[in-house]
């Protein structure tokens, strides 16, 4: 197992990660399930959970580096992920930082490793 991190990517993300997500989490805010009431309020479509964007991205780091090798993470959430957008998770000096097919920032995840 190597311990440097190397690009990966997830998604599209899908209305049914979405919605998935809003059920597991016990969050139905509008702006998340309810297409007419996010283009109300002025956004192209639903968003997905800022701590879905952040599950996405800390999978693609245990997929690499297994369970044991991470002890915390703290992220910062930058911009709105929508569905059929595509996360690539890109390694920084303390983390990963999530971009959008487009090179935009919706994320910065600092983590912190965990030993064995």
């Amino acid at each position: 197992m190597s311990e440097r991190l190397r690009e990966a990517t997830r998604g599209p993300v899908s209305r049914v990660q979405i919605a998935r997500y809003a059920g597991a989490v016990n969050d139905f805010n509008p702006v998340h399930v309810d297409e007419e009431f996010a283009k109300d309020a002025g956004l192209p479509s639903v968003i997905a959970h800022g701590p879905l964007t952040v599950a996405l991205a800390l999978d693609a780091v245990v997929e690499q580096l297994g369970p044991a090798a991470l002890r915390s993470a703290q992220a910062r959430l930058s911009a709105p992920v929508f569905p059929g957008d595509e996360l690539t998770v890109v390694p920084t000096d303390d983390g990963v930082e999530v971009r959008k097919a487009d090179g935009t920032p919706v994320a910065t995840v600092a983590l912190t490793r965990g030993g064995a």
